[in-house]
């Protein structure tokens, strides 16, 4: 046994000799390659999820802009994350992915250097057995998201390698400039694949160039902002996009990140989030009492780990389901890849730690066995050699699948092929892309996503514009348990309005446009008022639908606690005239813009029954609400919150 660890401590990568190294360098490159490019990429579905990536990719193949015809979390390269195939996008997502692994890979062969062996194939063991986990789709979703969190973290140790070498090592070397905006190019290319990914790439980035201005290196620190931003430009136009447009992109985009918070929370098993929080200050105390680092090189690095293991904090853990894989493996790779820039005896410990939080974590979604394991290995490697083998035997082979895919959808739901252009409420695109409707998407094209005001008032100012959709297929759907009306609450007079419907079928209503559109004044305002948690708000009498207005504000610390982590969820819970009482989720920022509240729509033939004759919804009318937070009395809320009443008070029916 003592032999056998001799032998293990003296075996790395430098002892092993130049046939070692090769070995594993292959290895590693093979590994990355692996799990990064989607020669077997996956194929459109029906669903929600599924609808907003095929809608993506389709809207790369209409020439759609970014940020401004498309306001999304993803980007043009979204295919990259989510492995979907397009006749349109697939050479980009290839070469785009590719482009990703290779600089993976570079990193780790800068990190390698006096790395004992074992540790190595661990993290290889970890990317091919954890990082990919199989073929279920919304598994494999969010552990690709923990890959590419790493990715920003990998470049920075790598630069921290490089500026912290004993002998200089590569800063000595003419081409260390040319080494370094290599080195931090992706941190451009990773938001146009996922926009919110932007703050922890801006981090890096700005972290480097401060490592390096503080050790006079200032070509070198210029590098670190320039090349990023290169390199943002050169993929955004090679995609098709208009350089003009690039401010807009982050703009636009800035509500879908800052609203995620309030908006798609949903509350999980807390001992997660107390070992993530437990394992990742335990990476940090590591850092912080190692020695082999000091001054502005330990700061970088601790903020570096810092602010990788926050961002992979909130988006694990504020919509607690699956989302938590990427926490778990988030706090799994940065265990692995300490121990390639800290010699010392506490990282093994702390990597210990992070291996229970992650086990804890991840056993809970997917499977951890060691057959589970197994087969992500060989779910890694084998789709890799089928890939690459079908694509040269059949250069068609990804469009026959394809073409498959979309046969399979349209038989699901048939929709007519409708004269002019047509959208799709409130979800489910995937359906209308594949009806070979021309699909004339409205900015967020997914309803429930569209949860602040400047967004819901981006939506309703497309109905009223020229580029309003001839044709709307609309069905009432909610996630979360919230209110139905609330999803593109502020859209739904003008649909009232300027729409008519021609027929319902298969829980599709299906709206034409009257005519040109006409200026629309806001609902008559018949009162606003001011109320507390838990009141009981009365509704004005009203012969014709009530659109309410609330404005719920987050104190200081509700603020805070949207940053850091997440606020508590909101309830209304509405009295029907006829007795009943129904209560469901409200989200602040979707209140403020407006909804129908009276009457009471819950599905899609009551929506439609609002053309119909007065009456058909006496059933539903609401007589009072009351509001307050789900848990009972909170501190993150303002316990006072103002509501308005409006009256859609302009004709609804033809004639």
């Amino acid at each position: 046994m003592l032999a056998l660890n001799n032998i293990i401590n003296q075996c790395n990568p430098e002892k092993l000799g130049r046939t070692a190294n090769a070995i594993l360098w292959l290895a590693s490159l093979i590994t990355t390659i692996a799990i990064f490019v989607p020669f077997s990429p996956k194929m459109p579905a029906a669903g929600l999820d599924q609808s907003w990536i095929f809608g993506m990719n389709q809207a790369v193949a209409q020439g759609l802009s970014f940020g401004k015809e498309i306001i999304f979390s993803y980007g043009p390269y979204s295919s990259i994350h989510t492995k979907t195939y397009h006749p349109s996008t697939d050479f980009m997502m290839v070469s785009g992915s590719l482009y990703l692994a290779l600089a993976y890979w570079a990193y780790l062969f800068l990190l390698m250097g006096n790395v004992q062996w074992l540790t190595i194939i661990s993290l290889n063991a970890v990317l091919a057995g954890v990082v990919n986990t199989g073929g279920d789709f919304y598994i494999s979703l969010y552990s690709r998201d923990a890959l590419l969190f790493s990715l920003p973290l990998l470049a920075g140790l790598a630069i921290f390698k490089i500026q912290t070498a004993p002998d200089g090592g590569w800063l000595k070397n003419k081409t260390a400039p040319f080494l370094i905006a290599l080195l931090i190019s992706p941190l451009g290319f990773l938001p146009l694949v996922k926009c919110s990914i932007m703050i922890l790439c801006s981090a890096v980035a700005l972290l480097c160039s401060a490592l390096f201005f503080a050790n006079g290196h200032r070509l070198l620190a210029t590098l670190c902002l320039l090349s990023p931003m290169a390199s943002m430009l050169f993929f955004w136009v090679a995609s098709g996009q208009s350089a003009a447009d690039l401010p807009g992109y982050f703009v636009n985009t800035t509500p879908i990140v800052s609203g995620f918070s309030e908006a798609m929370a949903l509350d999980g098993n807390i001992y997660e989030v107390v070992l993530y929080l437990l394992a990742s200050a335990f990476l940090l105390l590591a850092i912080s009492l190692q020695t082999q680092a000091t001054g502005a090189a330990k700061i970088f690095l601790f903020l570096i780990y810092f602010f990788c293991l926050f961002l992979s904090f909130k988006a694990g853990f504020v919509r607690h389901d699956d989302h938590a894989l990427i926490s778990g493996i988030s706090i799994l790779i940065a265990a692995l890849l300490l121990p390639f820039i800290i010699n010392a005896q506490i990282v093994v410990p702390a990597s210990v730690f992070a291996l229970i939080a992650w086990f804890y974590i991840d056993s809970y979604h997917i499977n951890t066995s060691t057959a589970g394991i197994t087969e992500n290995v060989r779910s890694t490697y084998a789709p890799m050699w089928r890939g690459i083998k079908n694509r040269v035997i059949d250069k068609n082979w990804p469009r026959l699948e394809f073409d498959a895919a979309i046969n399979t959808i349209k038989e699901k739901t048939i929709f007519p092929v409708l004269p002019g252009t047509t959208d799709i409420y409130s979800y489910n695109q995937a359906y209308l892309i594949a009806s070979e409707n021309t699909w004339s998407p409205r900015p967020i094209f997914q309803s429930y996503s569209a949860y602040t005001p400047e967004l819901a008032g981006i939506n309703r100012k497309h109905l009223l514009s020229h580029q309003a959709p001839d044709n709307i297929i609309f069905r009432v759907e909610r996630i979360d348990g919230r209110i139905p009306s609330i999803a593109d609450g502020a859209s739904w007079p003008i649909l009232m309005l300027n729409y008519r419907p021609t027929q319902l079928e298969g829980n599709f209503l299906f709206l034409q446009k009257k005519g040109p559109i006409g200026e629309i004044g806001d609902p008559l305002e018949l009162i606003s008022e001011k109320h507390t948690f838990g009141e009981t708000v009365n509704l004005p009498e009203s012969g014709q639908p009530l659109f309410v207005r609330i404005g719920i504000k987050p104190t200081l610390l509700g603020r805070i606690a949207s940053m850091l982590f997440k606020p508590s969820q909101l309830q209304i819970t509405l009295a029907l005239r006829n007795g009943l009482k129904k209560q469901f989720r409200i989200i602040a920022d979707m209140a403020k813009s407006g909804l129908v509240l009276s009457p009471l729509i819950e599905n899609t033939a009551e929506f439609g029954m609002l053309y119909g004759k007065e009456g058909l919804l006496d059933g539903k009318l609401v007589k009072s609400m009351s509001i307050a937070p789900r848990d009972g009395k909170t501190l993150l809320w303002h316990n006072e919150y103002s509501v308005s009443f409006s009256q859609i008070s302009y004709p609804l029916k033809d004639g």
